[in-house]
C-alpha cells in the first residue's frame, strides 16, 4: 500500500469517526428533549401454593424421675401418666407414640405422643390439628402440676426455664418424630454468660425416637439459664422438664416449652400474679431466688439494649419499667408492684431476645383469677400416689406466636383452665369459642387491650376471629399452676410469590 493511499484512507476514517461523533450527540439531545412512551416494566412472578403436607403435633409425655444409679449413668423413670386432649377439622387423625429409650417405664403409657392427620385430596388446605397435656404429681421426688402442648417439630428452638442449682433438676427430651435422623446441638446460656460445653453437640436422635437429657450435664450450677437446641437433620420437639425439692420437699414440677422465637418484641398472656403488690417495683434488680416470679431474659447477640416491660391487665392498667440488659447474659427482672390476677407482659428491645416468666404458688395460695363452674361429667387428672404434703408449685409462662384466624383449643382435665386473648392491633377483634354440648362464648377484644375467661376442663373449643391475637391457656389451683402458649394453625402450606433473578 502507497503512502497516498494510507493517507487517504486515514482521512476518510477522520472523518467517518467525526460524523460518528455527531450522530452520536444528536441522537443524546433528541433522547433528552423527545418525549419518550410511557412504560413501566413489571417483574415476572408466579404465586406457588405448596400441596398441603400432613399435619403433626408432638406431646412431650409424662414427667420422668431420675435415679442414680452406682454408676456414673443416670436413668429416667415415669410413674404418672399425662392427660392428653387433642382435636382436628378432618375428625381422622392418627396416633401413635416414640420409642422413649431412656425411660426405663417399658409402659405406652410412658411414651411421648404424636398426632397427626394427612389432608383430603380435595382440600386446599392443611387440616386444623391441636393437642394438649397435662400432669399433676404428688410422689416423693415430683410434685405439682406440670402442663404442656403439643407442638411442630423445628430445627431450632429457644427454652427459658429451668435450673440446675442444688435441689433443682433439669432435664431436656428431644423427639424425633420425622423419617430422617437428627443431630441435635445444644447451647446454653446463664447468668454467667455463654455456657462453652464441647459435649453439647452431636447428640443423635434416631426417627421415631425420644432422648432424655440433664442440662446439668453442660450447664452446672446454672441460676437462670436459657436453652437453644438446634438440630441438623430431621426436626425435633425439645422440652425441658423442672423440678425443684427443697429440704427433701418435692416444691414444684413444670414443663418448659419452645418459645415464639428470636424477636425484638415477646409478647406472654396469661401470666398469673399473686402476693406481689406490697413490693417496690422501683427496684429493678436481677431475681436470683426461685422463691421469687420473675421475668427470665437474654439477648443473645453482641449489643447490649434497653428493655421495656409493661404488664397489662385485664381492666387496662398497666405497669411498666425497664432495664438496660447485658448480651449473652440472662436477667431475671422482678415482677414487682402488681396487684394479684392475670396479666399480659409485652418486653421489647432494639436487639433481639427471648423471654420466659416464672411465677409461684406456695403450698396454700390460690390465685386470683376466673374460674368456670365445674361439670361435673368431666374427668379429673388423677394423682400419681405418693407423698401427700408438697411445698408449693412454680409455673412457667413462654413467649407466644401471633395466632391464624380459626385454631382449635383442646383442654385437658386440669383444674380452673382459664383462656387469655392479647390483641396488639389497632382493632377491636370480636372473638367466638364453641365447644360442643357448651354455649358459645363471645369477646370483643379492643386494640391494645387484653381479655380473660374460664373455659371448661375436657371440652374441645373452636376458637374464630382471633387472627393477630397472642393467647395462652392456664391451669390454676390451691398451691398449683401450670400454662401453656396456644399455637397458630400451620402457616407453611400458605402460597408464596417467587420471582425470577
Amino acid at each position: 500500500m502507497s503512502k497516498t493511499t494510507k493517507a487517504l484512507r486515514a482521512g476518510v476514517t477522520g472523518v467517518t469517526g467525526i460524523v460518528s461523533a455527531a450522530a452520536v450527540a444528536l441522537g443524546i439531545a433528541a433522547l433528552v428533549t423527545l418525549p419518550l412512551p410511557e412504560y413501566v416494566g413489571t417483574a415476572p412472578a408466579l404465586s406457588i401454593a405448596p400441596v398441603p403436607a400432613v399435619q403433626q403435633r408432638v406431646c412431650p409425655g409424662p414427667l420422668v424421675e431420675v435415679s442414680p444409679q452406682s454408676t456414673e449413668d443416670i436413668s429416667f423413670y415415669s410413674t404418672g401418666q399425662a392427660q392428653y386432649s387433642e382435636e382436628s377439622s378432618e375428625k381422622n387423625f392418627d396416633t401413635s407414640w416414640l420409642d422413649a429409650l431412656d425411660n426405663q417405664n417399658d409402659s405406652l403409657s410412658a411414651a411421648p405422643k404424636v398426632i397427626s392427620v394427612p389432608p383430603t385430596s380435595d382440600s386446599e388446605a392443611a387440616p386444623l390439628l391441636a393437642g394438649n397435656q397435662v400432669e399433676q404429681a404428688a410422689t416423693e421426688a415430683l410434685s405439682g402440676l406440670a402442663a404442656a402442648a403439643c407442638t411442630e417439630p423445628a430445627n431450632d428452638l429457644w427454652l427459658v426455664g429451668g435450673s440446675t442449682e442444688i435441689g433443682r433438676t433439669t432435664l431436656v427430651t428431644l423427639a424425633n418424630p420425622t423419617d430422617v435422623t437428627s443431630t441435635v446441638t445444644i447451647e446454653v446460656f446463664s447468668e454467667k454468660g455463654y455456657i462453652d460445653a464441647v459435649s453439647s453437640e452431636g447428640i443423635i436422635v434416631m426417627p421415631g425416637e425420644q432422648r432424655i437429657v440433664s442440662l446439668a450435664g453442660y450447664a452446672p450450677d446454672a441460676i437462670a439459664p436459657v436453652v437453644r437446641v438446634m438440630s441438623n437433620g430431621g426436626q425435633v420437639l425439645a422440652n425441658l422438664q423442672q423440678s425443684v425439692t427443697r429440704t427433701l420437699m418435692p416444691s414444684g414440677v413444670e414443663w418448659v416449652a419452645p418459645g415464639s422465637g428470636l424477636a425484638t418484641q415477646q409478647i406472654i398472656p396469661g401470666v398469673f400474679v399473686a402476693g406481689q403488690a406490697e413490693h417496690d417495683r422501683s427496684e429493678v434488680g436481677n431475681v436470683v431466688s426461685d422463691l421469687e416470679p420473675a421475668i427470665r431474659v437474654l439477648i443473645p447477640g453482641e449489643k447490649d439494649s434497653k428493655v421495656n416491660v409493661t404488664l397489662l391487665s385485664s381492666t387496662g392498667k398497666t405497669v411498666e419499667f425497664n432495664a438496660t440488659l447485658k448480651a449473652k447474659k440472662v436477667t431475671q427482672l422482678p415482677l414487682a408492684g402488681v396487684k394479684d390476677g392475670t396479666y399480659t407482659v409485652i418486653l421489647t428491645a432494639q436487639e433481639p431476645l427471648v423471654a420466659g416468666i416464672r411465677t409461684i404458688q406456695g403450698a396454700d395460695s390460690a390465685t386470683a383469677v376466673p374460674t368456670a363452674p365445674v361439670d361435673p361429667a368431666a374427668p379429673v387428672a388423677p394423682v400419681a400416689p405418693g407423698a401427700a404434703e408438697t411445698g408449693g408449685d412454680f409455673t412457667w409462662l413462654s413467649s407466644a406466636s401471633f395466632l391464624t384466624d380459626q385454631i382449635l383449643i383442646p383442654v385437658p382435665a386440669g383444674p380452673a383452665p382459664t383462656v387469655t386473648f392479647y390483641n396488639p392491633a389497632n382493632r377491636t377483634a370480636e372473638v367466638t369459642l364453641s365447644a360442643q354440648g357448651k354455649k358459645d362464648i363471645t369477646l370483643k377484644v379492643k386494640a391494645g387491650e387484653m381479655v380473660t375467661t374460664p373455659l371448661v376442663a375436657d371440652a374441645k373449643y373452636t376458637a374464630k376471629g382471633v387472627e393477630g391475637l397472642v393467647g395462652g391457656l392456664t391451669f390454676t389451683g390451691s398451691g398449683i399452676g401450670s400454662a401453656i402458649a396456644l399455637n397458630p394453625a400451620n402457616v407453611l402450606g400458605s402460597s408464596i410469590t417467587v420471582y425470577p433473578r
